[in-house]
């Protein structure tokens, strides 16, 4: 039994020791972490395209259960803000005559979401959701590539729903956030059950 305990906690000073040594090479950590995403998406089996002079890989999942709805994902390295982001096109081409309340949902999903950001370009006619993690978190624990990519899909699904519900039944914003917030709920109390 006391070799196991001191073998366990072998592994626990060789993992510290690791993390030390990656936090005297901060500076490495753009190229580290462009090298571990890339090698997530290798692993995964998807099919997504690597654009290396800008640090980005693109790729398209479909984001409800019948397969139905797809949308194009981005990951990149933003050198700049030293930050992984994550970023979905919700919309990429709009009626220009729903601008406002498209602005209003936006604006009620951006006080909703504690992780995320809705954005819309009013002049392309574009509405985009990302998020991101600062590159020393991947840096130091590449299972958060993972974790960043399953959060911004499960957030997407809800937020092209939003925007589909105003943008094909053209709905009413504040209806929409009453719904989803139902929605949500609705998910969140069925996750407690289960566990």
């Amino acid at each position: 039994m006391k070799i196991k305990k001191m073998i366990k906690k072998y592994k626990e000073i060789k993992e510290d020791i690791k993390k030390y040594r990656k936090l005297r090479n901060v500076h490495n950590r753009v190229s580290a972490v462009w090298l571990a995403l890339k090698k997530h998406y290798e692993q995964s089996g998807c099919n997504y395209g690597t654009y290396e002079s800008m640090r980005f890989i693109e790729t398209t999942y479909a984001i409800n259960e019948k397969h139905q709805i797809y949308k194009k994902f981005q990951y990149h390295i933003d050198e700049k803000n030293d930050l992984l982001k994550s970023l979905v096109w919700i919309s990429e081409g709009f009626n220009s005559d729903k601008v406002k309340n498209i602005l209003i949902l936006s604006s009620h999903l951006n006080t909703l979401m504690n992780a995320g950001l809705v954005r819309v370009d009013t002049k392309n006619c574009t509405i985009s959701m990302e998020m991101g993690i600062s590159l020393l978190v991947p840096y130091l624990y590449e299972d958060e590539i993972h974790t960043l990519c399953v959060k911004h899909f499960n957030l997407s699904k809800d937020i092209v729903w939003a925007f589909n519900r105003l943008l094909i039944f053209d709905e009413d914003p504040v209806f929409i956030i009453v719904d989803l917030m139902k929605k949500v709920d609705k998910q969140q109390n069925k996750t407690q059950k289960q566990n």
